[in-house]
């Protein structure tokens, strides 16, 4: 039986969740280049040290409402008519597999921003650096890439959402694909941790989770007062 009040929950919890990493990204605001000098980079870290730290602990709220917001898309997207081909469950295991990149990333950068200037390049933290930049902000997009395209499959595929919603979340697939070819680029813009990885493969997405959760909201709504004028009478 379909639960509408966990897939309500679930629409405001993803709501939460963007909100969460805004504020991180606010927070963190400052962070140097992949392609800056370890004597540049280490000097920027140090100056925005607490808001970095606040950015990588925001990763522990955001993991849980975006778990959360999984268990109610994976409910919504099991309860579309017809025979399930496991498209829910890719999308949540896809989900799963984000949330622990995300808590790696935030490991990384929490090391980095440990180390003191001087000691920066000659304990390897500039590599440890690095290694958050690609995990976040290169191939880290992949498996938002792959969630995002298994949940807008199983809308399409079983009328679950309104149809822009399932081709808003191709586009969004399709961004964050274009995002981890950053890893091929040393360009100011394409390569990764620059703009054109969160212009690909952020926004899109955001703006489809944003849309989802408000689609989640309105149609638990619905729902339960359906179910509400059905008991009574």
């Amino acid at each position: 039986m379909e639960n509408v009040y966990a897939e309500r929950s679930a629409g405001w919890s993803v709501l939460c969740y963007v909100g969460v990493l805004i504020i991180a990204t606010f927070v963190s605001n400052g962070l140097p280049s992949v392609l800056s000098r370890p004597a540049d980079a280490a000097l920027a870290i140090d100056t925005h040290r607490f808001g970095v730290l606040c950015g990588a602990w925001l990763s522990f709220p955001a993991a849980a409402f975006f778990l959360w917001f999984l268990v109610g898309l994976r409910s919504y997207l099991s309860h579309a008519p017809g025979r399930q081909e496991g498209l829910p469950t890719f999308a949540l295991i896809a989900g799963v597999v984000m949330v622990t990149t995300s808590l790696i990333a935030a490991a990384l950068l929490t090391a980095a921003a440990y180390v003191m200037p001087d000691a920066f390049t000659a304990n390897g933290s500039a590599g440890v650096y690095g290694a958050f930049i690609f995990t976040q902000g290169a191939l880290g997009y992949a498996p938002v890439s792959i969630f995002l395209f298994a949940a807008a499959h199983s809308m399409r595929r079983h009328d679950r959402a309104p149809a822009w919603l399932a081709f808003l979340g191709y586009f969004a697939a399709l961004g964050a694909a274009v995002a981890t070819l950053s890893i091929f680029s040393t360009g100011p813009f394409m390569s990764p941790g620059q703009s054109g990885p969160a212009l690909f493969g952020a926004i899109p997405s955001a703006v489809w989770l944003v849309a989802t959760g408000l689609v989640l909201i309105l149609q638990s709504n619905r729902g339960s007062g359906l179910s509400s004028t059905s008991d009574a009478s």
